[in-house]
């Protein structure tokens, strides 16, 4: 299986940069100019262990729905920084790109763009300071919130948690005093269900950016931030591929929840789930590739990467020297380093 009739509404790993002029008449360089083109990826994230999804407050994050249902509401960096990091992984594997720490990217005076960005920073952006100036590229990947599709009192629990001291009380030897540190955590339940979509928009990103993340997704499954120490905690469902000349109302999880049969949202059951969502996207869409066939991709690009496959590297790594060419091109002038 390949996603070839999805490659027409997606960039071109050969032309990333376009070149233009200004009003003088001088050419420079640029990202490839938006097209016509949107790719949605709908997702079910299946908790299937206790995550915690929350800001500052102690509470998981909320929000009323369109129908005014209060729902949990994990924000987009919730999922993408789990996949981000994966991503950067997979890079580090192939020895095509990953040489910063997460969030951590950094330059030189003298490091040229590619020695920092890399297939990674086109499908999840980055930001970084060069010098006086700052590099910023915008994610491809464009991610919605995820929302549950079922109720928030129906997907919350709370459990208190104490701090004791190593001799198993809540007594502080240093003061002299007994300890407060009792705190209350808050998390999803198994069994919940969030629905989210990624976006590529524009066809301005490759098909392998298309690749990689998915090979991200299938890879990761610790979120949360708080809970991702404990292991895997979130089971990924892709419901499909769908794509249009346009970005349509249905890529966003506030319209999408409203096309699921009130039954399935009472029983959570997956099936009932992805039928309805796959429905509803299919019905909106130009082409598209089922949810079985994407699974059946994830499976062999993992099995590939796992067996360490000859042609599976060289493509990263073939990609790695298009991509800092486009980096160092884009961003001229930013190092000298040859």
């Amino acid at each position: 299986m390949t996603l070839d009739a999805i490659e027409p509404y997606l960039g071109s790993l050969d032309k990333l940069l376009h070149t233009t002029r200004n009003d003088k008449g001088k050419e420079y360089v640029q990202p490839a100019l938006k097209n016509l083109g949107s790719v949605a990826i709908p997702l079910i994230r299946e908790v299937i262990a206790p995550a915690s999804f929350r800001n500052a407050d102690p509470e998981i994050t909320d929000i009323l729905d369109l129908d005014g249902a209060r729902r949990v509401r994990a924000v987009a960096n919730k999922f993408k920084y789990g996949e981000r990091s994966r991503g950067l992984q997979v890079l580090r594997y192939f020895g095509a790109g990953g040489s910063m720490p997460q969030n951590k990217t950094a330059f030189a005076s003298e490091d040229r763009p590619s020695a920092a960005y890399d297939l990674n920073t086109i499908v999840f952006g980055d930001s970084a300071n060069h010098g006086k100036r700052v590099l910023p590229v915008k994610a491809a990947a464009q991610y919605s919130d995820a929302l549950s599709i079922q109720s928030y009192g129906d997907s919350v629990d709370a459990s208190f948690h104490i701090r004791a001291a190593e001799d198993g009380t809540l007594f502080d030897a240093e003061d002299k005093e007994n300890s407060s540190n009792i705190f209350e955590r808050h998390v999803l339940l198994p069994g919940t269900l969030l629905v989210q979509t990624i976006s590529f928009n524009g066809r301005t990103a490759p098909l392998l950016a298309l690749e990689h993340l998915l090979l991200s997704i299938g890879l990761a499954g610790a979120y949360g931030g708080q809970t991702s120490v404990y292991g895997v905690n979130v089971r990924n469902h892709i419901v499909g591929i769908y794509a249009t000349r346009f970005e349509r109302d249905i890529a966003s999880p506030y319209v999408a929840l409203g096309e699921i049969p009130k039954c399935a949202v009472g029983r959570g059951a997956i099936e009932d789930v992805q039928k309805a969502l796959a429905d509803r996207f299919s019905d909106a869409a130009t082409e598209k590739v089922a949810g079985d066939d994407v699974r059946r991709l994830q499976t062999r690009m993992i099995d590939n990467l796992e067996k360490n496959d000859a042609g599976m590297r060289k493509r990263y790594t073939e990609a790695h020297g298009k991509i800092g060419k486009f980096f160092d091109e884009w961003f001229a002038g930013f190092g000298q380093r040859k």
